[in-house]
């Protein structure tokens, strides 16, 4: 499976790359800043548009970015400057593809390719889950990411959430055999039971832990859908799982239609 970032398109070799920008004004079309090269010191003009920052779930608190407040972004694309001249980095604080930097930033064994993140959900704002796999035999990748006390994605979150809040991250096992990723996804849920079929996955969970498998607003099951590429549908265990596969196909087939 290709990473995250083979899959940006790297027209600038600038694109793809993690920097610190430090607010200078804000205006309509968004956030100006500066980006400083860190070999050579030099500034770049940067631009973090206001429709990315704000791109944010309902509750999740918006960024209160003024002059001099510094936030981590990701290059996305390099822009003509305008009359200034020049070119401007074009920013984005929401994009899945930050997340997978500031974690390897802080994985040893990423930076080796002693483990590979094989995927990435992200609700920005709110919560990400990350997928990943060792290379190697004898590399536990989850806890690897995870780190001693928790202090590798500790470290990630506080970074991830310099000018923006409470993102939490999560990290997940990928498996190649969909219904043990499925259940992985799901964590911190344990799950009883998986059916998939035609995109669809029927999961179940023991009926304490339903409102968490669904988690708030559907949070849960729908970052584990766009992790596992399925959508996931949550029912309580001792449900026939065959049945409700068949009434949500069915109910998906007649939404088609009309």
């Amino acid at each position: 499976m290709r990473t995250i970032l083979s899959d940006l398109g790297l027209e600038s070799p600038l694109v793809g790359t993690t920097v610190t920008a430090h607010i200078k004004s804000s205006g309509p079309d968004g956030f100006r800043c500066t980006v400083y090269d860190v070999a050579s010191g030099r500034g770049r003009d940067a631009l973090l548009p206001r429709a990315d920052a704000y791109n944010l779930p309902e509750g999740a608190a918006p960024p209160r970015l003024a002059a001099g407040d510094t936030v981590v972004a990701l290059v996305v694309d390099v822009a003509d400057g305008g009359p200034e001249g020049g070119e401007r980095l074009i920013l984005s604080t929401t994009v899945p593809e930050l997340v997978e930097r500031i974690l390897a930033a802080f994985v040893d064994e990423i930076l080796t390719g002693r483990v590979v993140i094989k995927g990435v959900a992200r609700v920005a704002g709110t919560k990400a889950k990350i997928a990943v796999a060792p290379t190697v035999p004898g590399v536990d990748a989850r806890g690897a990411c995870i780190g001693r006390g928790a202090s590798r994605l500790k470290s990630a979150e506080r970074l991830l959430n310099r000018g923006f809040g409470r993102e939490r991250l999560e990290i997940i096992d990928y498996s190649g055999d969909r219904a043990t990723f499925v259940a992985n996804a799901m964590n911190p849920m344990q799950v009883t039971e998986v059916l998939i079929e035609r995109g669809t996955a029927v999961v179940a969970v023991e009926e304490h832990q339903l409102s968490g498998g669904i988690g708030e607003g559907g949070l849960n099951a729908e970052l584990a859908g766009r992790l596992t590429g399925l959508y996931v549908h949550v029912v309580k265990a001792g449900r026939d799982l065959r049945q409700v596969m068949d009434q949500v196909l069915s109910d998906s087939s007649a939404a088609d239609a009309s």
